[in-house]
């Protein structure tokens, strides 16, 4: 048999350890895929570190993924060995309402990557053909990989926004999704965009990437700075990246009258609201967004390699599978504040 190494999570709370596995075979509508990026994402520190679940142990973790198709099954008809790929992270049933209305994010039948099966610090994994989704020799794979998570998710919460031309939005967190929010929410029309952060290397990376203001939340009292940039109205959309019950507040009443804010962060804490002075009197609404769909990887993967939305800024650090736990602890720790660090595979 042949075999290949992936980096495991065998017990919470311990580093993941490289373990030599058979290479999995496609069955019937799969495709093996040679995965050569994979993105380490702060949800991967959550399994490890127990505050969020995994479903099985031991279990390879990593759900941002790109890579070449190695074989395909029988009966895959999208895809040919050498194909450039990259991963919708559910695994779905393709059949139900959700999956047949594009809001596969909540097929009840729907398996994470890296989360509830084997995900992508691996040499090699197989995934249904209709997961993936081809991208241009002009994008590297390191990019790639992004684009399935660190930019599907805020695409997917502002287009639940429902962007209008000329829009004020504010992104609270510019961290892996927040430099990518604050381009997606040009592109999508917005008027001023506002970035919101504690890190002054960030918000000069969100100046860089589009960004009209920056606030520093240590510097600078938020709603008078709000009130000043959109002259008095508040903000139309807020998107909170964090996952604080403070910045869920401080996202809800930085809108004016009309205003939606998409919750991304996630917060296990309450919130308390007042409905009739924080929602009614102005029509605010609150919005969840979890995960992403299907259906936005081909904009966004177009939106990529027409150059409109620009990666070049996201990964700040590549590392072999091998120094994993390096990349861990790098973000764990927030070493030199990294946007994305990526595992790549020669």
């Amino acid at each position: 048999m042949k075999t290949m190494h992936a980096a495991r999570l065998i017990e919470i709370g311990k580093p993941l350890e490289i373990a030599e596995l058979g290479i999995p075979q496609p069955s019937t509508g799969e495709i093996l895929v040679r995965v050569r990026a994979a993105g380490i994402c702060s949800s991967d520190i959550h399994y490890q570190d127990g505050r969020s679940k995994v479903t099985r142990l031991p279990i390879t973790l990593g759900h941002e993924i790109a890579g070449e198709v190695a074989a395909c099954g029988e009966g895959v008809t999208l895809f040919n060995p050498g194909d450039r790929v990259c991963l919708f992270y559910l695994i779905t049933c393709g059949k139900c309402m959700m999956c047949c209305t594009g809001r596969d994010n909540y097929c009840k039948e729907a398996k994470m990557l890296g989360k509830n099966i084997d995900g992508g610090f691996a040499e090699y994994l197989v995934v249904p053909e209709r997961n993936a989704f081809t991208f241009p020799d002009s994008i590297p794979f390191s990019r790639a990989a992004l684009m399935t998570d660190a930019v599907a998710t805020p695409f997917h919460a502002l287009k639940r926004a429902h962007i209008q031309t000329g829009d004020d939005v504010l992104v609270i967190g510019i961290g892996g999704l927040g430099i990518h929010a604050v381009q997606i929410a040009r592109i999508m029309g917005a008027g001023k965009v506002i970035a919101m952060d504690l890190s002054p290397e960030k918000l000069s990376l969100a100046k860089k990437v589009g960004a009209t203001a920056v606030i520093n939340p240590l510097e600078e009292n938020v709603e008078k700075r709000i009130e000043e940039i959109t002259e008095g109205r508040g903000v139309d959309v807020a998107i909170e990246l964090i996952g604080l019950s403070r910045t869920i507040r401080q996202a809800v009443d930085s809108t004016g009258s009309g205003g939606r804010t998409v919750v991304v962060g996630i917060c296990p804490e309450e919130m308390g609201l007042n409905p009739y002075h924080d929602l009614l009197l102005k029509e605010r609404t609150i919005l969840g967004s979890a995960d992403q769909s299907r259906a936005d990887l081909p904009t966004i993967i177009e939106l990529v390699a027409q150059g409109r939305l620009d990666l070049s800024h996201s990964v700040s650090l590549e590392l072999p599978l091998a120094e994993i736990n390096r990349g861990l602890d790098i973000l764990r720790k927030k070493e030199d504040n990294p946007v994305r660090i990526v595992v790549t595979f020669p």
